[in-house]
């Protein structure tokens, strides 16, 4: 039971890492975008050929390109280099003159032009049957027990997901963040101000690749393989309601509203009682359940359950003070 809980939580971690990036781009910018995924694929891709070492093709020419043996922390890098620069290719073009439905319409299609190319080209990363054998991080050099590296490989998540957190939050109260959030309020008024809107917006599509790309290297590590049966665009919804959920641009909901959708509602289904012949009722529950749940928030809470926190003036010195009471002495 306990190692249950540990992979629950593991999984936990890299979502929350993934809603993060997409927070970005949804809470704080505004942009419906539906190639998420994409970018998450992208990194676990790269990183896991980097780590996993050359492919044992059958001479037909499958396989997959990068076959090395990088270090997880190089890989993990370069994954999230190449999911930032998966981002500003799609980024930079569905965002040059298109907005709104238009926009969310383009990014999809990127994604499913993506999974049949990967999927039907066995010489890029093997095609449906992906890359594999990729291994645990620091798996040979720590010489723990399996149990004992579960712990490791759960505090390795967490702490990325806190360095995640701890620099987008940053960036949320930075400069850059509330232009960026003044921008989802009104572009207009913010490219009248001088504002470069595109340039803005492709930034913030970038930071969530990067944290795209991240997630999907240590989504890989975590599987031990990667391949299109694991990534669709149907995932990237999952990780919106999640946001809807804990609270548009919060990052604390952000993550707790994620890891109920992705992770909490899914594992409650599997308590339920078996019905014969209904293999596949589980998996529908889940969405259904995340339906409701989503159905319940909008119309009862829509700011979500942690709303997005707003700037105030946290030094009284700065209010301005009411005058004080005008007093007229009348002389008798």
């Amino acid at each position: 039971m306990l190692q249950y809980i540990i992979s629950v939580l593991t999984i936990g971690a890299i979502v929350g890492i993934l809603s993060l990036g997409l927070n970005v781009r949804w809470g704080w910018v505004g942009d419906l975008d539906l190639a998420y995924y994409l970018f998450v694929a992208m990194g676990a891709y790269v990183g896991g050929a980097l780590q996993a070492g050359p492919s044992q093709n059958l001479g037909d020419g499958s396989g997959w390109i990068l076959g090395m043996t990088l270090p997880f922390p190089v890989a993990l890098l370069i994954g999230g280099a190449v999911g930032a620069a998966s981002a500003a290719i799609v980024g930079g073009i569905a965002l040059f003159r298109l907005r709104g439905d238009y926009f969310a319409i383009t990014t999809l299609a990127f994604t499913l032009i993506a999974v049949e190319f990967l999927s039907q080209n066995r010489n890029i990363f093997d095609g449906f049957n992906g890359v594999y054998g990729i291994p645990q991080p620091f798996e040979s050099q720590l010489n723990l027990s399996q149990d004992d590296y579960q712990w490791f490989f759960l505090g390795l998540c967490c702490v990325l997901l806190i360095i995640v957190y701890l620099i987008l939050n940053l960036l949320y109260h930075s400069a850059f963040g509330r232009t960026l959030r003044a921008v989802r309020e009104d572009e207009i008024a913010a490219a009248a101000f001088g504002r470069n809107v595109y340039s803005l917006k492709l930034k913030a599509y970038v930071i969530g690749g990067a944290c795209a790309g991240l997630g999907g290297v240590l989504f890989a590590a975590y599987l031990s393989t990667w391949n299109p049966t694991v990534w669709a665009p149907a995932e990237t919804f999952l990780l919106y309601a999640g946001i809807f959920l804990g609270g548009q641009a919060n990052s604390k909901g952000v993550v707790i509203g994620t890891i109920i959708v992705v992770v909490a509602i899914p594992e409650a289904t599997r308590f339920l009682p078996e019905i014969p012949g209904h293999g596949d009722l589980f998996p529908a529950l889940h969405l259904v359940f995340v339906g409701i749940v989503l159905i319940a928030v909008l119309r009862f809470r829509p700011q979500g359950l942690l709303p997005e926190p707003r700037s105030r003036d946290r030094d009284n010195r700065w209010r301005r003070k009411p005058p004080p009471p005008i007093v007229e002495a009348v002389n008798g």
